[in-house]
């Protein structure tokens, strides 16, 4: 009867290591379940951030199209108000140029005009 005394005995250490390992392999199985667990939600939440930037992203190239094409629009509209204004600087120095030009003219006939005038004021007066 000692040898099956010393088997139970071995038997029954045995079962208690077992069920230790068992307890053991249990807890680690819940700890890596804990932690795939929170992987998973860290994972969501980093989905639906991503999701966010996605429809963030989009709403500011949105609003960069569309300013761009207003600096198009704006840069097309400020082209064509320089050459009207360069056309109208142009034009006005021919105008002032021709102007110029009328002035001496006529500022060269209202001398002989005085100068006949004068003369003639003096021939008056002289007879």
């Amino acid at each position: 009867m000692s040898e099956t005394t010393e088997q139970q005995g071995g038997s029954a250490n045995c079962d208690v290591h077992l069920h230790a390992e068992i307890e053991v392999l249990k807890q680690a199985l819940v700890d890596k379940q804990s932690q795939l667990i929170a992987m998973e939600t860290a994972c969501l939440r980093e989905s639906d951030r991503q999701v966010e930037l996605e429809d963030s992203i989009i709403a500011w190239q949105d609003k960069y199209d569309r300013l761009y094409e207003s600096h198009k629009r704006v840069q097309k509209v400020n082209q064509t108000l320089e050459d009207k204004l360069l056309k109208l600087v142009d034009r006005n120095s021919g105008e002032r140029a021709q102007l110029t030009s009328d002035v001496a003219t006529l500022s060269v006939r209202l001398a002989q005009a005085n100068y006949n005038i004068a003369k003639l004021q003096h021939e008056i007066v002289s007879t």
